[in-house]
């Protein structure tokens, strides 16, 4: 069983290997179906990204995308 500290952390490693910068757009489906992120379920990548949301990294809306709001190397 998986951490939820262990998708997060996954996650932020992921959006530090693309280097977005801020605002880029990202779609959910572009980062569940890497290799680092599918062997998360749905659920799980849910969390981290609010997670990610309520510590500023990122910014969800609601067309199933998100913002980057920091740069990769300040995640």
């Amino acid at each position: 069983m998986r951490t939820h500290l262990e998708v997060v952390h996954a996650l932020s490693d992921l959006l530090r290997r693309l280097r977005l910068r801020p605002p880029s757009q990202i779609r959910f489906r572009t980062i569940a179906n890497t290799p680092t992120t599918v062997k998360f379920s749905r659920h799980e990548l849910l969390n981290a990204l609010y997670a990610l949301e309520y510590e500023g990294v990122i910014a969800l809306h609601n067309d199933h995308s998100f913002s980057v709001l920091k740069p990769s190397s300040a995640i």
